[in-house]
């Protein structure tokens, strides 16, 4: 049977997967880094593949082979590199991405500006005579083989230590590299292919040209990363709990931003990882809890598949296309892999005194790792299959590059990989750091106390009576009860800091899983983990939380617009929304320094620290409590609003997992509980877009003034149309004595104090007053233009403004409004 070329790639790729789970499997529990045996595996087929042995017992198997090993660079980078660089920065953490940026665009954009340089000078040092290298070749190849891909080295910290910051900076700089290595190589490519080419201008432009060049590449790749993110997360904010929608988005939005920016001809790195950092961190909390974790499952195994792929289509094409009977090129590899080593030491040590300096520091031993671990992998030889495919550059020279791009990929995967672990010993960096070991160790001690005391329960259980529980304790590795062994090297200091690093992180995950629940509003969620992150950074802080404070009170800048009157809806509708925001955010505050509580005393290294803790705790719980109390007695409607809202939400989300739970026991048939869950969904939808404040915005505000209650309806209609709405802040000054004043207010909520002096012969009289709701202030201002006392709100606290001007020409027309207000100024002079 005959196949045609679909039919043998779709070979291949239904062998590497099954390549890749026999690996996988036979890996567990050993050391040996997944794509170092792949890529080993890789070259073995591809050798058997050389000597023709497939094309003799499995022709069919031999011709995808073939077909695979001279795959096009653009396609190999198009079909690879949006999956694997997406995936690698939605994985990572934006709050440590964040921090750590400055570090990793020292390492990705000078640091390897200087690495492209010194390995031209290196290649253009040692390349023989007869191969004919110029500068331009050796720039563009130093440009090439720079590209950095630490997938095996990033997945081992993850498994044996766990270092988040080191992950990230590991992650981050090779993100960052690809893309500032692509955008280099295009530059020195198109400069040797105008060489060939007979271009009498052929060269590099002035430094000038080149840096606004490069910054064009770079700031249009994060224009259509933003512009692209933007639109698919407005998109997904409106899908409610459709995975189907919201992870076609993800793979759509990732690999068109690549095509739309490559086809612009800037970075199309930059704008992938643009977009997986929107995704990230704005589109977290828009993206449906239920869909979240499948959504990032899902893209650690299209990041899986693509890494399968790529290691073992990299050692088959090395094997069948780089030529091996080159001695020359045998010496200058040797030679090359130990001078990009030196290199790359080199490079990181001329950036030491910045990024000790600069993020979050760093050290000797991690400075080990990052110029031990900078592997080459699937971007360089993606770069050197383009070479090889370019019609104008001599193929002798095209096959050098290959052979030399080849060996330099499988050596530092080969050696540096493989030997990772080791280094990660010799440094101490294979394991947890002491101080965060404790607190595992204290974690450790709880499980095991759980499970000494669920034994006698178990003995009893007439089902298990006659169980051999030496054999039970053994097997389980249930041991006595032992006190954790204190490690002398690790200060007080180092414990409390880890300590509360660790209930920080748990405040930050019980967030979310308030926000999977339906407790709490997508924006709540996102100032609250901000909260905790910046808890986090630097000496780790439990209270007090500024940033969440600060989020209670009206920025400073929405004061003068106060006095534009055709902002007042506006202005009012975003109060209200900020005071509803306030509110959310301090019931999870609250929720979460309850569930704080819980851990406080099992995590802690000693009693004195857990006091500490447990004071800074009820310090949040009383701030953020009286902060409660004040928007409740404020703002009655607006807070039964929002309890009703929440209510029904957890009703909702109990009613669907009931659902789920007969599912599961059959109880309910697939259909039926679809059916069923589907309309719980609606309501979930509905409920998500419903405004808490309709009642609020519908409400006839002239009600809410008792004067104006026995006015006639025609006056009432009028007063409302031009009445003028405000929030203010507790302690916030509305407005000074003797401040010019067009207006007369009304307390619809919260209270006021009112203060002045009374002067009596050489006697000056302070008088104070406080004011509640459907009391009046300032109506002097209605005689006079002026305010005549102070005027601070008490409590948060709306007032009701009627402008002076308007309310003398509605008393001209009306005499018993003239009446009332009379009245009103004879009982305020009183």
């Amino acid at each position: 049977m005959a196949f045609s070329t679909g039919l043998l790639i779709l070979l291949f790729v239904i062998f590497a997967l099954f390549i890749g789970a026999f690996v996988r499997h036979i890996l567990k529990g050993t050391q040996v880094p997944y794509t170092v045996a792949l890529l080993l595996l890789g070259i073995a087929i591809g050798l058997l593949q050389r000597a023709d042995l497939f094309n003799a017992y499995a022709p069919e198997f031999g011709q995808s082979l073939s077909l695979v090993a001279e795959i096009d660079s653009h396609l190999f980078l198009y079909l690879f590199l949006p999956t694997l660089i997406f995936e690698s920065a939605f994985a990572m953490e934006v709050h440590l991405f964040r921090r750590m940026f400055t570090q990793i665009a020292i390492l990705a954009v000078p640091g390897l500006m200087l690495a492209i340089w010194l390995t031209a000078e290196l290649i253009f040092a040692i390349v023989p005579d007869g191969w004919g290298w110029s500068w331009a070749i050796c720039l563009m190849f130093g440009a090439l083989i720079s590209a950095t891909d630490p997938v095996a080295v990033v997945a081992l910290l993850k498994e044996v230590s766990s270092r988040k910051r080191l992950e990230t900076l590991i992650e981050g700089e090779s993100l960052l590299n690809d893309g500032t290595a692509i955008v280099f190589f295009s530059l020195f490519f198109a400069w040797v292919s105008a060489t060939y080419s007979g271009d009498i201008n052929a060269g590099l432009s002035s430094p000038l040209h080149v840096t606004a060049e490069f910054l064009q590449v770079v700031l249009v790749g994060l224009a259509i990363g933003l512009a692209v993110g933007g639109l698919c997360i407005i998109w997904i904010e409106h899908v409610f709990n459709d995975p189907m929608i919201e992870i076609s988005l993800t793979i759509a939005a990732a690999y068109s931003v690549f095509f739309i920016a490559e086809n612009f001809h800037v970075s199309g790195v930059v704008a992938v990882v643009t977009l997986a950092i929107m995704f990230a961190s704005i589109g977290r909390t828009r993206i449906s809890p239920e869909v979240a974790g499948f959504l990032h499952h899902f893209w650690e195994m299209m990041a899986h598949m693509a890494n399968t792929l790529i290691f073992l289509l990299v050692g088959i094409l090395v094997a069948i296309r780089v030529p091996l009977n080159d001695m020359q090129a045998w010496k200058m590899l040797a030679l090359l892999y130990a001078g990009i080593l030196i290199i790359r030491a080199i490079s990181i040590t001329m950036c030491m005194p910045a990024l000790t300096r600069l993020g979050i520091g760093i050290n000797f031993p991690k400075a080990a790792v990052l110029c031990w671990g900078g592997l080459r992998g699937a971007v360089s030889l993606a770069l050197a299959l383009a070479v090889v495919a370019s019609d104008v550059i001599p193929k002798e020279i095209g096959d050098r590059v290959l052979f030399l791009c080849a060996g330099i990929v499988v050596l530092t995967i080969l050696v540096n990989g493989s030997t990772m672990g080791w280094l990660l010993k010799i440094l101490g960096l294979n394991s947890l750091p002491p101080a965060k070991q404790a607190t595992v160790d204290k974690a450790q001690g709880t499980i095991s106390n759980e499970l000494h005391e669920m034994l006698p329960v178990m003995m009893t259980n007439p089902f298990l009576q006659g169980a051999d529980w030496e054999t039970v304790k053994q097997k389980s590795q249930l041991q006595a009860l032992n006190e954790t062994e204190s490690n002398n090297k690790i200060t007080t200091e180092e414990l409390n800091t880890a300590y509360k690093r660790r209930l920080l992180e748990t405040e930050r995950k019980h967030y979310w899983t308030q926000f999977e629940q339906g407790m709490l509003s997508k924006q709540a969620t996102s100032k609250l983990v901000e909260a905790v992150e910046s808890a986090l950074d630097g000496e780790p802080q439990i209270s007090p939380r500024t940033s969440i404070y600060t989020v209670w009170q009206t920025p400073k800048w929405l004061q003068p617009l106060r006095q534009y009157s055709w902002l007042n809806k506006l202005l009012l509708t975003f109060y209200f929304k900020k005071l509803a925001l306030g509110y959310d955010i301090a019931r999870g505050f609250m929720h979460a320094q309850e569930a704080l509580q819980s851990h406080v005393q099992t995590l802690a290294p000693s009693q004195s620290a857990a006091d500490l803790v447990l004071k800074d705790v009820k310090d949040n719980k009383t701030r953020t409590l009286e902060r409660m109390n004040e928007l409740h007695e404020s703002f009655p409607e607006i807070i039964q609003s929002l309890q009703t809202q929440a209510a029904t939400r957890l009703l909702l989300n109990r009613e669907r997992a009931v659902i789920n739970a007969q599912l599961k026991q059959a109880v309910l048939d697939k259909p039926e509980a679809q059916r069923l869950l589907a309309c719980v969904e609606d309501k979930m939808a509905n409920l998500q877009n419903e405004s808490i404040f309709k009642t609020t915005k519908q409400q006839q505000f002239t009600n809410d003034i008792p004067w104006a209650k026995e006015l006639p309806l025609a006056t009432r209609e009028k007063l409302s149309a031009f009445v003028e709405h405000h929030v203010y802040e507790a302690q916030q000054v509305i407005c000074n004595e003797n401040q010019p004043l067009s207006k007369i207010g009304v307390i619809v909520r919260g209270s006021v104090k009112e203060q002045w002096n009374v002067s009596s012969g050489n006697d000056v009289k302070h008088t104070c007053t406080n004011k509640g709701p459907g009391e009046s202030v300032a109506l002097t201002a209605l005689l006079s233009g002026a305010c005549a006392t102070d005027i601070t709100s008490d409590t948060p606290c709306d007032i009701m403004w009627l402008p002076c001007d308007k309310l003398k020409q509605l008393m001209q027309n009306d005499s018993q409004l003239t009446q009332v207000v009379c009245k009103l100024m004879q009982e305020y002079t009183s």
